[in-house]
């Protein structure tokens, strides 16, 4: 994990992940329990029935085992649970945008949610945070080069010594990753 604070938004879509894991741990037992009433007819349903309404419980199970993981990622931030969630808000968007073309203006929501889980998972204090972002600047110098750097050019221009962005003389902060600029 990287040395950087966890956002409050990545903290946001981990207790989401967790409460909907709890959704599914409680769909899955329901499920079960009304495969169990179903193979012993208390509602004058086939076997099989009950059969398939358990077998669909466990797998309900299993995907709230697998949220409470996602869960568990973000919130310790692996690299691994940022590009689940962006594999999982895009399938979101494809499903949504499938949804709206027979008819089903609700999808809206979740189209416009998932759009902005990407947008936000992409900027660079949340990439930085899973370890993901990249600056520009080479971590070493090739051995031709002499060690010693030189300064930069007098444009007026100065670079953010955290992401390596340029950063106007008159400017605070960096426009891109919001550091101090020094």
């Amino acid at each position: 994990m990287a040395s950087v604070a966890r956002p409050f938004g990545i903290t946001l879509l981990a207790v989401l992940h967790v409460l909907q894991a709890i959704i599914y741990f409680l769909g899955g037992i329901g499920l079960i329990a009304l495969g169990e009433f179903m193979r012993r007819g208390y509602f004058g349903m086939h076997r099989f029935l009950g059969g398939a309404a358990a077998v669909i419980g466990v797998v309900v199970l299993i995907v709230g085992v697998l949220y409470l993981g996602l869960a568990w990622g973000l919130w310790g931030g692996k690299g691994w649970a940022w590009t689940v969630s962006l594999i999982l808000a895009a399938l979101g968007i494809i499903f949504s945008l499938i949804s709206l073309v027979f008819g089903g203006f609700a999808a809206i929501i979740v189209l416009i949610l998932d759009a902005i889980i990407i947008y936000y998972l992409l900027t660079p204090h949340v990439r930085r945070f899973f370890g993901e972002y990249r600056s520009g600047a080479p971590t070493q110098l090739p051995a031709t080069q002499p060690t010693q750097q030189s300064p930069p050019p007098s444009t007026g221009n100065r670079f953010c010594s955290n992401c390596g962005a340029p950063v106007q003389t008159n400017e605070k902060f960096c426009s891109h990753c919001g550091t101090a600029a020094s």
